[in-house]
């Protein structure tokens, strides 16, 4: 006789299987929505003081009264950790690193303290956070404790780990300066420059290599008359 009490529990685990791939990733848009109406019903956000006001020691003030963000910039994708009034994690998820998905969360969001790390998207987005009222704080790695032990990283537990540094300790960030929107356009004209002096340079140089592996030589000349 044939055995069928095994056949259903076969099916099992591929069910099984399908559920233990996670929750389906919601859109930020839908997630920054529900968040936002959770906030107006529970926290009366308090703000008692400047954005970036400093106590009497010297130095930035822990951010009790406001919700704290921290964000870590990818290229494309960017992760997010809120935390409420009492440090708790009111949400947490990813957003595309774009000036559009930045400008809408950040309209949306209760005021805050946002803090994010020093890189190549970092100024434009900490310009778009003190935008809509937030004080955004751009945190040095180089400066800070235990980022140099770190061999892997995690962008959802640096999030959170910005926040919660900026929500108590921001000192411990080494918050910086950018340069003003001027100077940065200045230095991509300089840096573009540079970096077309140094293609030049190199296929000059590359060009009198192959020509003296065929036994000949170009002649000296400056850099604009090459071409001729």
């Amino acid at each position: 006789m044939k055995k069928h009490s095994n056949s259903p529990r076969k099916s099992e685990p591929t069910s099984k299987r399908a559920k233990s791939r996670g929750p389906a990733q919601r859109d930020a848009k839908e997630v920054l929505a529900e968040l936002v109406g959770k906030l107006r019903e529970k926290l009366a956000v308090k703000v008692t003081g400047s954005a970036g006001e400093e106590d009497p020691r010297g130095g930035l003030r822990p951010n009790l009264d406001r919700l704290t963000v921290g964000m870590d910039l990818g290229d494309r994708w960017s992760h997010y950790c809120i935390l409420g009034l009492e440090g708790e994690t009111l949400a947490e998820g990813q957003l595309r690193t774009t000036a559009q998905e930045v400008a809408e969360f950040f309209e949306a969001l209760n005021a805050a303290r946002v803090v994010v790390e020093v890189g190549t998207h970092s100024a434009w987005v900490r310009e778009v956070i003190c935008r809509y009222g937030h004080e955004a704080l751009v945190a040095n790695p180089r400066l800070m404790e235990g980022s140099k032990g770190r061999k892997r990283k995690n962008d959802r537990i640096d999030a959170n780990k910005l926040a919660r540094l900026g929500r108590v300790d921001p000192q411990s960030l080494h918050p910086m300066q950018h340069r003003s929107a001027e100077v940065r356009q200045d230095l991509v004209m300089l840096r573009a420059r540079d970096a077309l002096v140094a293609a030049r340079t190199e296929l000059i140089n590359a060009t009198r290599g192959l020509v003296k592996s065929l036994g000949t030589r170009l002649p000296k000349c400056s850099s604009p008359s090459f071409a001729q």
